[in-house]
This record gives C-alpha cells, structure tokens and sequence, in this order.
C-alpha cells in the first residue's frame, strides 16, 4: 500500500512498489552509488522555494535559505538559481554559499558566534546584512569595520518572548532563551549603534524558532517587532529592514 503521504502530487512516490524521485529509482541509485545515502529532487527545492516567494512576493522580500539546514553545495545553487539569498552563521558557511553562486550582498550573517576573523571576511567579501545579536558583538564589529574602512549593515536582532510552540530545545524566541537583545532594551542599543562609526543600522532582525506548525507564533512576534519600528522611527531612527525568520515545519501526523 501506499501512505498516504507519497502521493501523485509528490516528487517522491511509489510506482509499483518501488519508490522513485522524481523519474528515477532510488533502488537504481542505491546499486550505482551504496547506501547508505542522501538524495534531493531539485524539483521539490524549487516548487517549495517558489510557493514560499510567490506567497510574498506583494513585498518583494529577498528569501534566504538558512545553511544551517543543508549546507549541500548542490542543494545551494539550486536555490541560488531561483534567487535566493543565504543565511549563514559562519566564514565556512558564507564561503559555501559564496561557491554556490549567491551574490555576497544577498547573504546574511547571522549567529551569536562571530569572530573579528569572520567579521573581517565578510566585510571584505561585502556581505549584505549582519544580524547583530549583542551590545559586546556591535561595539566589535564597529571596530572592525572602521579599522577597516568599511561599513557594516546591521540587523539588530530582538528577542520578542514569544513561545513558538515548538519542541523547547529548538525555541529561541522567548525571554530565557540566549539569543538576541530584549525588546525592551532594544530601542536603547539602536539608538547607541547609529552613532557608532562604521555601522549603518538598517532594521530589526527576529527569529523565534524552527519546525513551527502555527502561524500565531510569527503573527504574535512580528506585531512585536512592528510596534519596535514604529517606536524607533518615532524617535527619529531610519528603519529600512525587517529579517523576518523562523522555520516552518512538517506536520508529520
């Protein structure tokens, strides 16, 4: 029997038994190559991309492919084909997104680890945004960028405490969890970062979390994160940006 699941509709699915991706067999693929094995259907990476752009498209957003989530340099290109930026969190992820073909100004670093090393490569490479996620991380970066002469486009990264109903490890939108600045002090950071030199704030950064299977979470985020633009801009910061992140998830029963 078939499940359910593997539908017609879907690049991979059963033909007389044999599971096939796309037109091809897998058991073909596993004689030719051993198992165990991973296979990707570019066809699947570019319908899911496209509905998830299209769905946006009215805000003409740039979409960013997280490389956390599969760093396959043919996974990359694909996705980099269709338009996608990426969103990395290290110099090895950046250069693996850079191999693939995206446009350095279409990357974001993002990541609570980034080195003065890595700051440097990604200012020389002319990375697009860098999603700020601490006081001691935007006075570096300041530093680093007017030692070298270059200016960094910053995200401030807030932390709106909003549960996103995920499993707890993978959550990092709430007030416990150690990622981003506290909506509360946000605003104070903001205003600090613009006078700093070699930094342009651009916006505000958020992500709440991955495998989210509600859109509540993001709706209950995100009209955060709106009431910090409006603040901000009524004390007179330009607030060009917004990094809307997040996963959404499978709903696997």
């Amino acid at each position: 029997s078939v499940p359910a699941e593997l539908s017609a509709m879907s690049h991979f699915a059963y033909r007389d038994g044999a599971l096939f991706a796309e037109d091809v067999s897998l058991a073909r693929i596993a004689d030719r190559v051993g198992t165990p094995f991973y296979c990707y259907s570019t066809a699947a990476l570019t319908e899911n991309y496209l509905a998830f752009a299209d769905a946006l498209a009215d805000l003409n957003p740039l979409v960013c492919f997280a490389l956390k989530a599969n760093s396959n340099l043919a996974v990359i290109r694909t996705l980099a084909r269709l338009g996608a930026g990426a969103d990395v969190v290290s110099e090895g992820e950046l250069r693996q997104a850079l191999a693939a073909g995206v446009p350095a100004d279409k990357a974001v670093f993002s990541g609570v680890g980034k080195t003065r090393a890595e700051m440097e490569f990604a200012l020389s490479a002319g990375v697009g945004q860098f999603n700020v996620e601490s006081a001691p991380e935007l006075e570096a970066l300041s530093r680093v960028a007017a030692e070298m002469g270059k200016t960094a486009i910053v995200a401030l990264r807030v932390n709106p405490d909003v549960d996103a109903e995920t499993h707890h490890k993978i959550a990092t939108g709430r007030s416990e969890d150690k990622f981003g600045i506290d909506h509360r002090d946000a605003a104070a950071l903001y205003g600090r970062g613009s006078g700093l030199p070699g930094i342009d704030m651009a916006g505000l950064a958020v992500h709440i979390g991955s495998q989210l299977t509600s859109l509540d979470p993001f709706r209950a985020a995100f009209r955060r994160v709106a009431d910090l633009v409006h603040d901000l801009r009524q004390a007179g910061h330009g607030v060009c940006r917004l990094d809307l992140g997040g996963g959404l998830g499978i709903v696997y029963d």
